[in-house]
């Protein structure tokens, strides 16, 4: 993704800059393009167009840079690289909420693990004390089964998900 910082001149309405958001995908020949208006703290609009080319994040290069460095954060997660290809990471305790939401294919099976590895790799199972997988598709975390950091076997049936959760 590469974004484009436009400074609109006085007078101009930012609607109507917005409002050109198909015919500027056509010029620049993008699929789609994404405005940002304005940008926060910034007088400016920030424009973000798709690469031609795609880009492989991989989660050792997050884990390995130079945000990581925080030994006392157990609960640190990679979750992959902003607009300027910084790394992005996270502490889990200081988030009240998470919510993963994307279409079928688009990488949400793979955050998931890579949420779960940032974990492992980081905390041992005692400084994880609480860590409960509910999987009712039956897909994805069967793997962790047997992790020394789980409170329970991974939870499959919808059912027993919510027992499970009053019970803990």
């Amino acid at each position: 993704m590469t974004k484009y910082e436009v400074y609109p001149d006085v007078g101009v309405k930012v609607s109507k800059i917005v409002n050109l958001s198909d015919d500027l995908a056509l010029a620049l020949a993008a699929k789609d393009i994404r405005i940002e208006a304005p940008i926060p703290g910034k007088s400016a609009i920030g424009i973000e167009v798709p690469n031609a080319e795609i880009a492989m994040v991989s989660l050792k290069e997050v884990l390995e840079s130079k945000q990581n460095d925080r030994p006392n954060a157990k609960l640190l997660i990679g979750l992959g690289r902003n607009i300027s290809g910084e790394a992005v990471l996270a502490e889990m305790n200081k988030m009240p909420h998470l919510l993963g939401a994307g279409s079928t294919g688009s990488g949400k099976s793979v955050c998931i693990n890579g949420i779960i590895t940032s974990i492992l790799m980081r905390a041992k199972p005692h400084e994880v004390k609480k860590m409960m997988m509910i999987d009712p598709k039956m897909v994805e975390l069967n793997v962790y089964n047997g992790i020394p950091h789980l409170l329970a076997p991974v939870v499959t049936d919808p059912k027993k998900a919510s027992q499970a959760l009053k019970k803990k």
